[in-house]
């Protein structure tokens, strides 16, 4: 049985990201396997929320998770970077037709949830992106 929650570390796509840091640092060219495809699968639309609110904690903005070393993981958070990072919560956000995690929240019958909370920690991580 996996991980299911509705906050952006409480799930197993999350929890891989986070044991892979703890690993072995962050590599965001690593994590492109999760989103090649136009259909974002559960994990990618896990791995996209956590990342979103990894970056508002390098940002002083959220207390890192859990004891994550945010000084290995900052210099990661680019302003290219970030904004991939929000183009992929957008994606896991959209709708059923783009996200499996939609879908499955939706189904679940807890859509808001998990849904507003990653809604307003990405436009957070947006009102706290300087404009290029």
């Amino acid at each position: 049985m996996g991980a299911w929650g509705a906050g952006p570390w409480e799930n197993d796509g999350a929890l891989d990201l986070r044991a892979e840091i703890e690993d072995g640092g962050l590599v965001v060219e690593d994590l492109a396997w999760a989103f090649e495809d136009e259909y974002l699968e559960v994990d990618g639309g896990q791995i996209a929320l956590a990342l979103v609110d990894l970056a508002l904690a390098v940002r002083g903005l959220r207390p890192a998770p859990g004891d994550l070393d945010l000084g290995r993981v900052a210099p990661a958070f680019t302003p290219e970077v970030v904004a991939w990072i929000a183009e992929q919560a957008d994606r896991t956000l959209a709708g059923p037709e783009t996200s499996e995690a939609y879908e499955l929240w939706e189904e679940a019958g807890s859509l808001d949830e998990w849904r507003l909370p990653a809604v307003a920690a990405l436009a957070e991580l947006r009102a706290s992106t300087p404009a290029p």
